[in-house]
């Protein structure tokens, strides 16, 4: 699925276009109801994009890919075009999708269905009680936007990561914490100290908590030197490790109130 971030940023790059390039644009793809005005033209960008079909969205962006030399023939200066393009390519791989060889690829098959990770996350996280909540969403906003820097922090989109997990464990360490009758021997400082806390607390298994230990060591400065693999691939897929890590976290933790 193509997420929010990816179709705000389509709606900034197609602005720098004509309205009547992105009317015939829309309407190749069966999108006649929109209010594309050279006043508000991003603002009707956004409304319309934001409730289109992932499918239509797709077919937009691969027009977009496809013809970038077009697209930006008609843009002054060429920088503006360059640095919406580094965006749009930067939220696209965020989502999944790369762009190589003016072709939009997508990078993982299991992605088609599955809203990203970073919405539905942070959906989760605002309608749930996790004291840290606002904090955790400013750590994966941060990862996103370091990700999507020129050029990209790549270290930085991954340590935020890290530090929204982090945070999440320990917030979930102290729920369960508040609902034991003795008090809690742990260190909330340390992260072995806190997802073990959680295991022996039957919270999480032995298999969860080696998963949890792995990828936070993967996130960790320095273990993530890709072989033959792109630094971008690389951090994209340890940065959704610990978000998918974070959503199961959040979605246990619940679980587990209501039983």
């Amino acid at each position: 699925m193509v997420g929010q971030r990816t179709r705000y940023s389509l709606a900034q790059f197609l602005a720098l276009q004509e309205v009547s390039v992105l009317i015939v644009l829309l309407r190749k793809y069966g999108v006649h109801n929109h209010s594309l005005y050279p006043g508000q033209l991003l603002i009707g960008l956004e409304q319309t994009l934001v409730g289109l079909d992932d499918s239509v969205v797709l077919l937009i962006l691969k027009e977009v890919v496809g013809t970038q030399s077009n697209l930006r023939a008609a843009v002054t200066p060429k920088t503006r075009f360059d640095e919406r393009m580094h965006d749009l390519t930067q939220c696209l791989l965020l989502d999944g999708y790369i762009v190589q060889d003016k072709r939009l690829l997508q990078t993982d098959p299991s992605i088609t269905d599955a809203p990203p990770v970073d919405d539905d996350l942070i959906i989760a996280l605002r309608n749930s009680g996790a004291p840290t909540r606002e904090a955790i969403i400013a750590k994966i906003n941060d990862s996103a936007e370091a990700f999507r820097a020129s050029p990209p922090d790549y270290n930085a989109a991954l340590t935020n990561a890290r530090i929204a997990l982090e945070t999440l464990a320990v917030d979930v360490a102290a729920d369960v914490a508040s609902q034991q009758a003795s008090n809690a021997s742990y260190n909330p400082a340390k992260w072995g100290e806190v997802i073990a806390f959680l295991r022996n607390s039957g919270e999480i298994t032995v298999e969860e908590e080696k998963g949890l230990a792995g990828v936070f060591g993967f996130l960790s400065p320095g273990a993530h030197r890709p072989i033959g693999i792109p630094q971008s691939q690389m951090t994209r897929l340890g940065r959704s490790l610990a978000l998918n890590l974070c959503w199961f976290l959040l979605h246990n933790r619940l679980a587990r109130r209501t039983t």
